[in-house]
């Protein structure tokens, strides 16, 4: 289990704010409710859980580019969703 000291507890709990405050008007202000489990593991300091969560449903999270950019970048500094494009590019003739 990935330890938690008090900078980075800060950081989490930052971090689990701004997911709320991004998933909490999403789908009617019903919210995201695989992203609320991904705060509440934040919120209680359970980093590695966060991280489960959000690997796994990733497929629903990927439906909130903005919310998936920001665990992408805040709990994974950038290495959960890679940048395919450079395996999708047009060929040229």
């Amino acid at each position: 289990m990935e330890k938690v000291g008090p900078q980075v507890e800060k950081k989490y709990l930052d971090l689990a704010d701004k997911l709320d405050e991004l998933q909490a008007p999403k789908n009617d202000n019903r919210g995201v409710l695989c992203v609320r489990g991904v705060i509440f593991a934040l919120r209680r300091g359970n980093i590695d859980e966060a991280k489960a969560i959000s690997r796994n449903e990733g497929d629903k999270i990927r439906s909130y580019p903005d919310i998936r950019d920001m665990i992408d970048k805040e709990l994974f500094d950038g290495g959960l969703y890679p940048d395919l494009s450079k395996w999708f590019k047009d060929e040229e003739n």
